[in-house]
C-alpha cells in the first residue's frame, strides 16, 4: 500500500532536488524515498551503536568507533 505525503521545502532545497532529479533521471518521490531510507538507516545504526557502547562499558570493554561499526554492521 502506498501513501502520499505533502511537504514544503525552502527554495534552496527544492532547487537542489530538481537538479538532482535531472542528474539521476529520477522523480522527486524516488529521491525523497531514498533520503528517508538513509535517514532511518542512520537512526537505527546510531541506536545500535549507543546500545553496543553501553553494553561494552557495563562489561568494562573499551571499543573504538571502528570496532563498534564492525559489530553493528
Amino acid at each position: 500500500m502506498r501513501h502520499s505525503v505533502s511537504i514544503s521545502l525552502p527554495d534552496g532545497i527544492y532547487k537542489q532536488l530538481k537538479i538532482q532529479c535531472k542528474k539521476e533521471d529520477a522523480t522527486s518521490s524516488e529521491i525523497v524515498r531514498q533520503a528517508l531510507r538513509v535517514y532511518f538507516f542512520r537512526k537505527e545504526f546510531d541506536r545500535l551503536r549507543r546500545k553496543a557502547r553501553i553494553e561494552a562499558e557495563k562489561r568494562g570493554i573499551e571499543l573504538t568507533e571502528e570496532e563498534i561499526f564492525k559489530k553493528v554492521s
